[in-house]
């Protein structure tokens, strides 16, 4: 769980249970040249994200995100509950034209 989600250690913690179970997930990477791994990980905080490894790893809740540089760029690799992903992947290209 990102550290930007609040947990209340009680019933109410089970409540997304549903966006936990990894066997629903999807995968989807995709490239985005010219784009720096600080500016990634800038983009998925704003979709909700909370960083677990500072310029790698994102996780927000029923998905996450893994940043990999590349020589021209960055891919960012998103694993997402199957009805998340199209939407986090749209709204992430969305913000990332707006920015390049």
């Amino acid at each position: 769980m990102p550290i930007s989600t609040s947990s209340f250690g009680d019933e109410r913690d089970s409540r997304y249970s549903e966006y936990d179970q990894e066997e629903m997930f999807e995968q989807e990477t995709l490239a985005f040249p010219g784009m720096t791994p600080d500016l990634a990980e800038t983009l998925l905080k704003r979709l909700g994200g909370g960083v677990a490894e500072k310029g790698k790893l994102l996780e927000g809740v029923g998905w996450r995100a893994v940043i990999t540089p590349t020589a021209d760029g960055v891919s960012v690799e998103f694993d997402a509950h199957d009805e998340l992903l199209d939407d986090l992947v749209r709204r992430f290209e969305d913000m990332a034209d707006r920015e390049l």
